[in-house]
Protein backbone atom coordinates (compact mmCIF):
# COMPACT_ATOMS: atom_id res chain seq x y z
CA UNK A 1 0.00 0.00 0.00
CA UNK A 2 3.28 2.29 0.33
CA UNK A 3 3.39 2.25 -3.19
CA UNK A 4 -0.26 3.40 -3.96
CA UNK A 5 0.82 6.12 -0.97
CA UNK A 6 3.78 7.47 -3.03
CA UNK A 7 1.45 7.80 -6.24
CA UNK A 8 -0.13 10.91 -5.07
CA UNK A 9 3.12 12.31 -3.21
CA UNK A 10 5.84 12.05 -5.61
CA UNK A 11 6.43 15.30 -7.00
CA UNK A 12 6.51 14.13 -10.60
CA UNK A 13 3.34 12.65 -10.17
CA UNK A 14 1.85 16.09 -9.10
CA UNK A 15 3.31 18.01 -11.71
CA UNK A 16 1.22 15.76 -13.79
CA UNK A 17 -2.31 15.89 -11.65
CA UNK A 18 -3.60 13.46 -14.30
CA UNK A 19 -1.47 11.03 -12.63
CA UNK A 20 -2.97 11.74 -8.88
CA UNK A 21 -6.48 12.49 -10.24
CA UNK A 22 -6.19 9.26 -11.53
CA UNK A 23 -5.94 7.28 -7.91
CA UNK A 24 -8.44 9.17 -6.13
CA UNK A 25 -12.00 7.39 -5.32
CA UNK A 26 -14.92 9.27 -7.40
CA UNK A 27 -16.41 10.46 -3.64
CA UNK A 28 -12.60 11.43 -2.38
CA UNK A 29 -12.95 13.18 0.41
CA UNK A 30 -9.69 15.31 2.81
CA UNK A 31 -9.11 17.09 5.96
CA UNK A 32 -6.33 18.90 5.21
CA UNK A 33 -3.55 19.59 7.94
CA UNK A 34 -5.39 23.29 7.92
CA UNK A 35 -8.56 21.72 8.71
CA UNK A 36 -10.13 22.49 5.21
CA UNK A 37 -11.98 20.05 3.51
CA UNK A 38 -11.21 18.74 -0.25
CA UNK A 39 -12.88 16.98 -2.70
CA UNK A 40 -12.08 15.47 -6.25
CA UNK A 41 -13.31 18.17 -7.84
CA UNK A 42 -11.34 20.58 -6.10
CA UNK A 43 -8.12 18.49 -6.84
CA UNK A 44 -8.64 18.98 -10.49
CA UNK A 45 -9.00 22.79 -9.82
CA UNK A 46 -6.03 23.54 -7.81
CA UNK A 47 -2.15 23.25 -8.31
CA UNK A 48 -0.61 21.06 -6.56
CA UNK A 49 2.52 21.74 -4.34
CA UNK A 50 6.02 19.48 -5.38
CA UNK A 51 7.68 19.39 -2.27
CA UNK A 52 9.93 16.46 -1.31
CA UNK A 53 8.16 14.25 1.13
CA UNK A 54 9.37 10.80 3.59
CA UNK A 55 7.47 8.36 5.04
CA UNK A 56 7.78 7.39 8.25
CA UNK A 57 6.20 4.77 10.67
CA UNK A 58 4.02 3.09 8.01
CA UNK A 59 1.09 0.99 9.13
CA UNK A 60 -1.67 -0.48 6.97
CA UNK A 61 -4.64 -2.09 8.64
CA UNK A 62 -7.68 -3.81 6.60
CA UNK A 63 -10.81 -3.01 7.44
CA UNK A 64 -12.52 -5.14 4.59
CA UNK A 65 -11.80 -7.54 2.15
CA UNK A 66 -11.49 -4.40 -0.41
CA UNK A 67 -10.44 -1.29 2.02
CA UNK A 68 -7.55 -0.39 4.13
CA UNK A 69 -6.83 2.32 6.48
CA UNK A 70 -2.77 3.39 6.37
CA UNK A 71 -1.32 5.39 9.19
CA UNK A 72 1.94 7.26 8.68
CA UNK A 73 4.20 10.23 9.89
CA UNK A 74 4.69 12.77 6.62
CA UNK A 75 7.64 14.68 6.72
CA UNK A 76 7.85 17.62 4.11
CA UNK A 77 11.77 18.26 3.61
CA UNK A 78 10.96 21.13 1.91
CA UNK A 79 9.08 23.03 4.24
CA UNK A 80 10.34 21.40 7.99
CA UNK A 81 6.64 20.63 8.25
CA UNK A 82 5.93 16.93 9.88
CA UNK A 83 2.29 15.50 10.23
CA UNK A 84 0.49 12.81 10.98
CA UNK A 85 -1.51 11.39 7.66
CA UNK A 86 -4.30 8.76 7.74
CA UNK A 87 -5.65 7.29 4.30
CA UNK A 88 -8.86 4.73 3.52
CA UNK A 89 -8.27 2.80 0.12
CA UNK A 90 -11.16 1.19 -1.37
CA UNK A 91 -10.43 -1.62 -4.20
CA UNK A 92 -12.60 0.03 -6.79
CA UNK A 93 -12.83 -0.57 -10.16
CA UNK A 94 -10.38 -3.15 -10.57
CA UNK A 95 -7.39 -1.40 -8.74
CA UNK A 96 -7.00 0.97 -5.31
CA UNK A 97 -8.09 4.22 -5.46
CA UNK A 98 -7.87 6.89 -2.70
CA UNK A 99 -11.05 7.38 -1.29
CA UNK A 100 -10.22 9.09 2.10
CA UNK A 101 -7.07 11.39 3.55
CA UNK A 102 -6.27 13.22 6.70
CA UNK A 103 -3.54 15.05 7.52
CA UNK A 104 -2.58 16.59 11.03
CA UNK A 105 0.39 18.74 11.62
CA UNK A 106 2.56 17.34 14.44
CA UNK A 107 3.86 20.16 16.88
Amino acid sequence: MIDYEWQHLKPSNRKNKDKVLDILHPNFKEFGKSGKVFYKSDIKNMALNCDDFTINNFEVYELAEDARLCTYELVNNTRGVISNRSSVWEFYDGDWALLFHQGTEKY
